[in-house]
C-alpha cells in the first residue's frame, strides 16, 4: 500500500520517494531481471514498512522459491536490507548511489522541484513534473497539497505515451517523433480521432502549454495507474493505453475551456527545454474539486509559463526558435 502523507512530505522526488519505475515488462525483458526491478519497485512503494517476504508473494504473485532466489541475490549486492530480528526487508543502501547517479544524470528534477513548490504555494494547489521514459510517461516530482476526488498524482506514476497522452511532451517533438507517436493508436482511434489529436498538438504549440480537462474515464485512468504503483502489478492487459484511447472521445484537450467543460478538474502543462530545444520536462499544475475556480485557473497560465521559463533557463536551455548565445 502507499505511503500516507502523514509518513511523507508533501514534496515528492524520484528518488525521495524511492520509485525506480515500472518500465520494464516481462513482456519485453528477461524476466528474471524484471522480476528483481518489481521487488525493489514494490519495496520502494513503501519505504518506512516493514516488508516480510510472505507479503511481497502476495502482491507480486511470484513462486516461494524463485522470490526467495531473487530476494537473496538483492540483499547480497545491497539493494535490498534484511532486517535479523524481524526477517522483514526495507530498501538498501545501494540504491542510494544509484539515486545520486540518477540525480546527476537528469538534473531537471532538482532543479524544477524548488519553483514547483513555489508554484504550488502561490497558486494554492498541487503542481508535478513529469518526463518521457521510452513509451511512457513518468512522473517525477509532486508538490503540494493532497487534491480532493483522486486529482492529484504520485511521484514514479506511469502511463501510456499514445494520443491524447503526453502532449506536453510531444508537441515540440520532430515529425518522425510525431509519426511514432500517433501510430500507437492506429486501429484504436479513428482517422478523425487521430486528426483531432494532431490538431490539439497544434493548439498546444500556439498556447505555449497543454490544457487537460477531467473528462470521460480520466478518473479511472488514474486510480489504475495509481494501483499499478502501489501494489507492484504491471498492466498485462492494457487498460491504461485502452483508458488513454477512450479520452480521446472526449474533449479532454480542449482549445478554449469553461466552467461548462471543466467538469470535476482541469490542469494545465509547459514544457521545459534543454539547450537543444528537446522538451526534457513537463511541469503542471491541476486544479480539481466540485466547483473549480476557474478565476484561479485563469491566472495559472501565466504563473506556469513563468516557472517553465525559469527552469529551462537554469538548465542552460532554450525554446525553440529563440537566439542562441
Amino acid at each position: 500500500m502507499a505511503t500516507s502523507d502523514r509518513e511523507q512530505p508533501a514534496s515528492r522526488s524520484a528518488t525521495a520517494n524511492g520509485a525506480i519505475g515500472s518500465a520494464v515488462r516481462a513482456s519485453r525483458a528477461a524476466p528474471t531481471a524484471a522480476r528483481a526491478l518489481r521487488v525493489v519497485e514494490l519495496v520502494a512503494s513503501d519505504p518506512v514498512r516493514e516488508w516480510r517476504l510472505t507479503d511481497i508473494q502476495r502482491q507480486l504473485g511470484y513462486s516461494h522459491g524463485n522470490l526467495h532466489a531473487i530476494v537473496a541475490t538483492l540483499v547480497a549486492m545491497g539493494y535490498l536490507r534484511r532486517e535479523p530480528g524481524s526477517r522483514t526487508y526495507a530498501l538498501g543502501p545501494a540504491l542510494l548511489g544509484l539515486g545520486a547517479a540518477a540525480r546527476h544524470a537528469y538534473p531537471a528534477v532538482d532543479v524544477a522541484e524548488p519553483h514547483l513548490e513555489l508554484l504550488a504555494e502561490r497558486l494554492g494547489t498541487q503542481t508535478h513534473a513529469a518526463m518521457r521514459v521510452g513509451e511512457e510517461i513518468l512522473v517525477v516530482a509532486r508538490c503540494g497539497p493532497e487534491l480532493p476526488l483522486g486529482g492529484g498524482v504520485e511521484v514514479g506514476t506511469r502511463v501510456p505515451l499514445t494520443p491524447p497522452m503526453g502532449s506536453t511532451l510531444m508537441a515540440w517533438a520532430s515529425p518522425a517523433e510525431l509519426d511514432a507517436y500517433f501510430a500507437t493508436a492506429e486501429g484504436a482511434l479513428t482517422p478523425d480521432e487521430l486528426a483531432a489529436s494532431r490538431a490539439s498538438l497544434e493548439a498546444v504549440r500556439r498556447r505555449g502549454h497543454s490544457v487537460h480537462v477531467y473528462a470521460g474515464p480520466r478518473q479511472l485512468l488514474s486510480e489504475a495507474a495509481a494501483r499499478v504503483v502501489a501494489e507492484g502489478v504491471d498492466d498485462p492487459d492494457h487498460d491504461l493505453t485502452e483508458l488513454a484511447h477512450e479520452l480521446a472521445r472526449h474533449d479532454y484537450l480542449p482549445e478554449e475551456p469553461d466552467a461548462s467543460s471543466v467538469g470535476e478538474g482541469i490542469q494545465l502543462s509547459a514544457p521545459v527545454f534543454d539547450a537543444d530545444s528537446r522538451v526534457v520536462l513537463s511541469v503542471g499544475v491541476a486544479f480539481v474539486g466540485p466547483r473549480v475556480d476557474m478565476a484561479a485557473v485563469a491566472d495559472a497560465p501565466e504563473a506556469l509559463l513563468a516557472a517553465a521559463a525559469t527552469i529551462t533557463g537554469a538548465l542552460g536551455g532554450r525554446p525553440p526558435g529563440s537566439d542562441v548565445g
